[in-house]
């Protein structure tokens, strides 16, 4: 009887878990947030992803972003095609591997990266003025350090 309870009240913990998220993050209007990051407006979390891996990664080939996103190559290209028409990125032939392709941010690409990192400063901001002490804020990032770590310890994560 007191397993039925227990996975009672995990269930309702669980659909409340998904209210909550899905409140937070996908419902908000973000009409400012298109205004103020114009250049990261439309695109993918895949395609932003791209925009930081090339940013930070010295002489990063096509193979390199596979690897490190896990996401077939067909999809890779599709993602790179549309960055290279929103003038994103470039591709250049790679001094590591002549066979592949350097991928390298455009001065638009530049600023978008940029963009994204002062949207993220932005949005992480106002979840954490959301808390009143820095306690709050401390425990909040100690159970987000435990959550990743355990869901890629369960391979969820890689």
């Amino acid at each position: 009887m007191r397993g039925d309870c227990l996975n009672k009240k995990y269930e309702e913990q669980v659909e409340e878990l998904s209210r909550i998220w899905h409140s937070m993050i996908m419902e908000p209007n973000y009409k400012s947030v298109e205004s103020q990051f114009s250049r990261i407006h439309g695109l993918s979390t895949v395609e932003i992803g791209v925009l930081r891996i090339i940013s930070e990664k010295e002489d990063v080939i096509i193979k390199d972003i596979v690897d490190i996103l896990k996401i077939p190559k067909s999809t890779l290209t599709s993602v790179i095609n549309r960055l290279e028409k929103r003038k994103l990125i470039k591709r250049t032939i790679s001094s590591r591997d002549k066979r592949s392709y350097k991928l390298v941010l455009t001065q638009e690409g530049i600023l978008a990266q940029e963009e994204h990192i002062e949207f993220e400063k932005n949005f992480y901001a106002r979840i954490m003025e959301c808390l009143d002490t820095c306690e709050e804020r401390e425990e909040l990032l100690k159970l987000m350090k435990k959550i990743t770590y355990n869901l890629r310890r369960k391979g969820i994560f890689q």
